[in-house]
């Protein structure tokens, strides 16, 4: 683990030089089995990046109505072809209360995300993956948590991912680097345009929430 460590201090932040490009990314979820998602640059969840962001600088999942409150039934899969790996940050105790973080790095580019709430098989880190493989499942319900007090995914945790661009203070809107076939596979959900998946502007946001009735979360239509 040391060395998988080691190599990774700067793998994990993506490749660089001029052959460096972004990728086309395949989608991390079913669009079906998810029921709404939080917008980039809002103010649902906490400030990210850490620690100076005044925004949120990744994109929340929640899960649609027959997996809310899982650890073991949201399928989560690679969107791009690369090295799941792990960083020291990944390993930090706040990262671990539920599930695990892990990065995955895709291959010549200069593109990687961040998978939170995680459950995978061990076997898993420093493997290089196919896009569209299944890497684990989300991790929606923390040690010694209740489910939800009524059987309604919104009050359900969530998958929590961020793209990166070159490192993990540039973070990219998960939904501007799909490519057009995974993004098409959101239409249905009702995402027909890129507006509906980012707060416009820069806003400063002086308290973090994960209510569904957020405005910085789009739920989409219908639910499942």
């Amino acid at each position: 683990m040391v060395a998988l460590l080691g190599a990774c201090v700067s793998a994990c932040h993506g490749v660089t030089g001029p052959s460096a490009l972004p990728v086309q990314l395949q989608n991390v979820v079913d669009p079906e089995s998810v029921n709404a998602v939080s917008l980039f640059n809002s103010c649902v969840g906490h400030p990210f990046p850490q620690p100076n962001s005044p925004n949120s600088g990744k994109n929340y999942f929640w899960p649609n109505s027959t997996n809310f409150s899982t650890t073991d039934q949201l399928t989560v899969f690679a969107a791009c072809t690369g090295l799941v790996r792990q960083t020291s940050s990944d390993m930090s105790p706040d990262q671990q209360d539920r599930g695990r973080t892990v990065h995955l790095v895709c291959d010549g580019s200069s593109t990687s995300l961040r998978y939170f709430h995680l459950n995978f098989a061990s076997s898993l880190l420093g493997q290089h993956v196919r896009a569209g493989d299944t890497l684990g499942h989300a991790s929606l319900l923390g040690d010694g948590q209740a489910p939800s007090p009524i059987p309604a995914w919104y009050y359900s945790s969530n998958l929590d991912v961020a793209v990166a661009e070159g490192s993990d203070s540039t973070t990219e809107n998960y939904f501007t680097r799909l490519s057009p076939a995974a993004l098409a596979a959101w239409n249905a959900r009702g995402v027909t345009s890129l507006s509906q998946t980012v707060t416009p502007g820069n806003p400063t946001c002086s308290r973090y929430n994960s209510d569904i009735t957020n405005p910085g979360i789009f739920v989409f239509s219908p639910t499942r």
